[in-house]
């Protein structure tokens, strides 16, 4: 072929590429990919099995159970400490008190008995 043939030829861009246009070429690619997001994310919902899924929820729904059973279980210790600890007290309190009635007998027992010897 000769060189002018080859000129001839070739054929010049009907186009010419502008930032306009590489613009809209993104542009048209995010949506594009957008659209492909979209859809990877439907397949599985369309085909897949949800079974998983329903195994996840029953699990969370257990951890929840188990969580409500440690803090009924929390607030019963609670409550029983709180109770035990007036017991101690009642207790301290009355052996205090039965201690203070044994004194003051034996005090009277001793004044009688000082005072009956005179």
């Amino acid at each position: 072929m000769r060189a002018w043939e080859i000129l001839e030829n070739r054929a010049t861009p009907s186009r010419p590429i502008t930032v306009r246009h590489l613009h809209k070429l993104k542009k048209e690619e995010h949506r594009r990919l957008a659209a492909d997001q979209e859809r990877k994310a439907l397949i599985p919902i369309m085909y897949g099995s949800t079974e998983w899924h329903r195994e996840l929820l029953e699990l969370e729904r257990l951890e929840l159970e188990l969580a409500q059973m440690r803090a009924e279980i929390a607030a019963t210790e609670a409550k029983t400490k709180s109770k035990t600890k007036e017991a101690i007290s009642d207790m301290a309190r009355s052996g205090i008190k039965a201690e203070n009635q044994t004194e003051q007998t034996i005090v009277a027992l001793a004044r009688r008995g000082l005072g009956k010897g005179r």
